[in-house]
């Protein structure tokens, strides 16, 4: 059966319109995968700059972590060196006859300040110097106001008196005397090692 003009005319016209749609559909559809895909591209750009940021964060924080721990190794190296060194010299020290009169002077001078008992404490091997120790600190007049007495926290020598009246203590070891000059020495000992080409 032959079509009439009219229908075949809106048959064409409706086949153009429907195909005019989906070229507009499949154009559409094309910019919105485009926008997608761009989108998608600048979100996964954004993660990976974020990402890579975070990296380089945490690797300067590492890296600043292992310095700091690395300059903490040396300087307990320093330590721990300082500390050999100077139980090397306390032992040297101790066997050389200056440090009698050093423990000598020390309870003579401490002793001129206090005018009634005092309390001497030592390190044990310092004991068998009583006799000494009691002359020095006021001679036969004092004998009785002298008490001595061991003290196992003085581990390198020296003494610490205690005036028995007032309670004042005059500390003359040589811990204390390390301790006010500590610093010092510490100073002294990383400015030879840096010369020597050792870096702290």
């Amino acid at each position: 059966m032959k079509q009439e003009p009219l229908e075949a005319s809106i048959r064409k016209e409706a086949e153009k319109a429907i195909y005019a749609i989906r070229e507009k559909e499949v154009l559409e559809t094309k910019v919105l995968d485009e926008v997608c895909a761009g989108e998608i591209k600048a979100f996964k750009e954004k993660t990976e700059a974020g990402v890579q940021a975070k990296i380089g964060h945490e690797r300067s924080r590492l890296e600043n972590k292992s310095l700091l721990e690395r300059r903490k190794l040396k300087l307990c190296g320093l330590d721990d060196f300082i500390d050999r060194m100077v139980e090397e010299a306390v032992r040297i020290m101790r066997a050389d006859p200056r440090y009698t009169a050093f423990l000598l002077d020390r309870v003579r001078d401490a002793a001129g300040g206090i005018q009634a008992g005092i309390e001497v404490s030592l390190q044990k091997e310092d004991l068998s110097l009583e006799k000494e120790i009691r002359k020095a600190a006021g001679g036969k007049r004092r004998k009785a106001d002298v008490a001595l007495r061991e003290d196992p926290a003085i581990r390198w020598g020296g003494c610490a008196i205690r005036d028995e009246t007032e309670g004042r203590i005059f500390n003359n070891t040589i811990e204390r005397i390390y301790y006010r000059k500590a610093a010092a020495i510490r100073r002294e000992v990383t400015k030879i090692l840096n010369e020597k080409g050792f870096s702290f």
